[in-house]
């Protein structure tokens, strides 16, 4: 008797999941939205009619301050045109992007004439060269960008892949002003070059006069006894 009873109450417990009963639930709660009104009470909740799959659709007005956004933004737009555009009052990025280049390279000829301002042969024998913090910044700028040719002991391997700085040679110049200015200009145009094929670059661009004047000072102190007459 106890598990008929429990038969009976189990058939007419309703079964959530079941497909004959889910339409009609999903159906239920739509047709409780669309009797919501449609009223224009702040933060009223109103859908749209339509249900595709029991899914429907908010039909809210779009917030003041997005509108505004939008709506500037689309001024904007058409104002930014015809100023750019049709009537060319702003450069364009090609001459901005000129205008930026001619700025960044007098900025390098006023670095560079200051920094040649103060130099002359016997202030690199007697000053730079004798500064340790200045050699130390030299030998850092030779190693990152000199070492790669000249070796880091200066002899070039043996001279087979350019000029060795430590030979007591100086082919442009045996002042230190020349060999501030070989590193600054590169070989020159009339010359063949090392073993009349290698040429070395112009470092003015990618390293500075200040940098290309430690990396002298640095040479400077690395051979002594060819810059010896400009000692005091």
């Amino acid at each position: 008797m106890d598990q008929n009873k429990d038969n009976s109450n189990k058939e007419k417990e309703p079964d959530l999941y079941s497909p004959a009963e889910t339409p009609a639930l999903v159906e239920d709660k739509s047709a409780a939205v669309k009797e919501a009104p449609k009223g224009l009470k702040k933060g009223e909740i109103v859908l749209r009619e339509h249900s595709f799959d029991g899914i429907q659709e908010y039909d809210q007005q779009l917030p003041n301050w997005w509108l505004t956004i939008l709506w500037l933004s689309i001024a904007f737009f058409f104002v930014y045109y015809i100023i750019y555009y049709s009537l060319k009052l702003l450069p364009t990025s090609t001459e901005s992007m000129d205008q930026r280049v001619e700025e960044i390279q007098q900025m390098r000829y006023d670095a560079l004439q200051v920094t040649l301002a103060k130099l002359d042969d016997e202030k690199f024998v007697n000053e730079w060269s004798t500064d340790l913090a200045i050699v130390a910044r030299g030998k850092e700028h030779y190693a990152k960008n000199c070492s790669s040719c000249h070796s880091v002991d200066l002899a070039a391997y043996g001279g087979a892949a350019a000029r060795p700085l430590n030979d007591g040679v100086w082919e442009y110049g045996d002042k230190p002003m020349d060999v501030f200015n070989i590193i600054l200009k590169g070989t020159p145009a009339e010359s063949k070059g090392y073993k009349g094929v290698l040429r070395m670059q112009p470092w003015e661009k990618d390293l500075g006069a200040e940098k290309i004047a430690e990396i002298t000072a640095y040479l400077i102190s690395e051979n002594p006894k060819d810059f010896a007459k400009f000692k005091k």
